[in-house]
């Protein structure tokens, strides 16, 4: 497990602005997994594509 560094604070904060923005939020653990997997380059594995679609820069896995 990787420690929530201030690079993935700083992702945290502008993907909650930028969905925000858009009228698209998600929840707030929801943003915390995406900022870390964001911050870290890595791929996010989830039966749950539709909401972490929409987080750019986000690379996404369909878990089947």
């Amino acid at each position: 497990m990787a420690d929530f560094t201030l690079d993935a604070a700083l992702h945290y904060a502008d993907i909650r602005a930028v969905l925000e923005l858009n009228g698209t939020p998600i929840g707030p653990l929801d943003l915390l997994t995406a900022a870390q997997a964001r911050s870290l380059g890595a791929i996010l594995v989830t039966a749950n594509l539709g909401k972490f679609k929409r987080v750019k820069g986000l690379k996404v896995l369909a878990w089947k």
